[in-house]
């Protein structure tokens, strides 16, 4: 006799519904439904291909929306090589638009055999458009650091309602033609898709996670906030790296930054050192280290004057000072961006960079973001800044809606009404987050110090406005921000002077599951670590990244050692 399947992998999401008012009929009692239990593994590697005949109804879907297909279904074996994974279900489909032109809303679901019963959404970045696997590694984690599908999470990521191989890497914000797409953009994709996930994870695993979490940098970091600020119901942690909190501020920054390189304010890479150099010596040692890298990085901008700097008479004389065209387009980067009229939540500035990211690993800092030491294209192509091209794109698609709109001729002004409709939808600078709060959920922010493609200041002015609307003992129970002292963009920090990496990496991910599950807080210095890249991944250094406002200041012994640093106050 063949042994028979277990009950519970045939149960269905209609049984259960059932069930929650026929207890007696599902063989429950009490007050409460009986859950049957999770679908063994080989069970539920069995029943991952039956997944590609699944849909969700749009009545099922939060929001107005389509409804959503799934379009394959395919068994991923375990792999134990690095980078390794656990067995698990890959899923993938996409929800219907609603209006005609617009992109579906693609998304990639992972359901790992052996399930903790917790998912992760992971966010996106720039202009989206790329579908998120949400398979690989997350950002700042050290090498070796397991995947989260292989610590039993079920993973799910999305291209937010639009295709960017349809516009190229120069028009990234073309989509935001069709209202639709952008609304898909600015937050609705991703309450859609998660809510998508959770119908697709009953019918998987008979339940759905018993905890959901966000985790996402830059642009994902600014979804992240956004969750928790328009649904703050659905996630009960988020992570939110470098997040481009005030979106809107930034893009008009851009261009606040690009205009004055069309009259001789590009500045090249040698002049760009010569700045570097002197933020160095200014700066470096503030933190009783001179070991090339910037970590008292609120007294630093006090220490430094840029028109010490300038050329004579200011002109351009040569690679050892700066024009008065370029000291603007510096002085554009390091003072806030100051809009003419207020944006969401009455906003009407966005924060100035830190010194001390000016040269970066990976050809980060300015010379990626700012500027190239050459004219800007008109349009850009990929050979200009990113902010030229981000700050272009968005003028001319967002605003405008104008392919062929000058960007010379911007003044902010003249779109008033539009901008201020633009950051309605899209900067997530509410500092209300009560309700999230009040459903227990977490929220960790990281800002890296030496970010040139948003300000850090962001992070760190919406943090205080949270404290200003809540007050600080709320915001304890809730809310951790940390800055990692020189790390650029992407999470990576090396000394000026000797190009020594310095350690930027940790698990952000257990420290969250660990406040949401355990309730125990994160401490106020979390230790960094610097991984060999291969195996067996030997620690090489750790470094302490410190709760806001502190900083790690170098106290004695072995620099490489987080014990010998102490998060002290960084002032201005």
């Amino acid at each position: 006799m063949k042994p028979r399947k277990p009950a519970s992998r045939w149960v269905s999401v209609g049984s259960l519904v059932a069930c929650s008012t026929l207890l007696a009929a599902c063989g429950g009692g009490g007050s409460g439904v009986v859950i049957p239990p999770v679908p063994d593994k080989s069970s539920l590697a069995q029943a991952c291909t039956g997944m590609a005949t699944k849909t969700v109804a749009a009545g099922q879907i939060g929001l107005a929306s389509g409804s959503a297909t799934v379009s394959s279904a395919v068994l991923v074996p375990a792999v134990s090589t690095s980078p390794a994974f656990a067995e698990f279900c890959k899923v993938q489909g996409s929800i219907a638009p609603l209006t005609a032109g617009a992109d579906p809303i693609r998304f990639q679901l992972n359901l790992p055999t052996t399930w903790n019963q917790k998912a992760v959404m992971v966010g996106g970045g720039g202009f989206n458009g790329t579908l998120i696997d949400a398979v690989a590694a997350l950002r700042d984690a050290a090498p070796g650091q397991a995947q989260p599908i292989t610590q039993g999470f079920a993973t799910f990521g999305t291209d937010s309602g639009h295709d960017s191989t349809a516009y190229g890497a120069t028009d990234p914000a073309k989509f935001a033609l069709n209202d639709e797409m952008f609304l898909n953009f600015a937050h609705q994709s991703y309450k859609k898709v998660k809510d998508v996930a959770h119908v697709l994870m009953q019918q998987y695993y008979l339940r759905a996670p018993s905890k959901q979490y966000f985790y996402g940098g830059s642009e994902g970091g600014r979804e992240g906030l956004t969750m928790a600020q328009r649904y703050p119901q659905d996630f009960d942690g988020i992570v939110s790296v470098v997040p481009v909190i005030h979106w809107t501020g930034l893009f008009n920054g851009f261009i606040n930054y690009q205009l004055p390189q069309f009259s001789g304010g590009a500045i090249n890479a040698n002049k760009v050192r010569v700045l570097a150099n002197y933020v160095n010596t200014a700066c470096d040692a503030l933190d009783n280290s001179a070991d090339g890298v910037v970590s008292n990085y609120l007294a630093c901008p006090s220490r430094v004057d840029l028109q010490t700097l300038r050329c004579p008479g200011g002109t351009d004389t040569g690679d050892t000072c700066l024009s008065d065209a370029q000291l603007a387009v510096l002085k554009a980067s390091y003072e806030p961006t100051v809009m003419p009229f207020p944006l969401a939540n009455g906003l009407t500035t966005y924060p100035g960079r830190l010194y001390g990211g000016e040269i970066q690993l990976g050809g980060e800092g300015i010379g990626r973001w700012v500027t190239t030491g050459k004219v800007p294209n008109l349009p850009p192509t990929s050979a200009d800044a990113r902010g030229v091209i981000y700050g272009s794109s968005y003028a001319r698609y967002v605003i405008a809606k104008n392919a062929a709109f000058d960007i010379r001729t911007w003044n902010a002004s003249n779109f008033q009404a539009r901008i201020q409709e633009v950051s309605a939808l899209m900067d997530s600078t509410n500092p209300d987050l009560a309700a999230f709060r009040a459903r227990g959920g977490k929220l960790i922010i990281r800002e890296n110090s030496g970010d040139w493609a948003q300000s850090p200041m962001a992070g760190i002015q919406y943090y205080q406005s949270i404290v200003d609307r809540l007050t600080q003992p709320l915001v304890d129970e809730f809310v951790r921000l940390y800055v990692s002292p020189a790390s650029n963009h992407g999470g990576t920090a090396a000394s000026l002077t000797t190009g020594t990496e310095i350690p930027t990496n940790h698990d952000l991910l257990t420290t969250l599951d660990n406040w949401v599950t355990s309730g125990n807080a994160p401490a106020d210095a979390l230790v960094q670590v610097r991984n060999s890249p291969a195996a067996p991944f030997t620690t090489l250094a750790t470094r302490p990244m410190c709760r806001y406002p502190n900083y790690p200041a170098y106290v004695s012994g072995d620099v490489t050692k987080a014990e010998s640093y102490r998060c002290v106050a960084s002032l201005p």
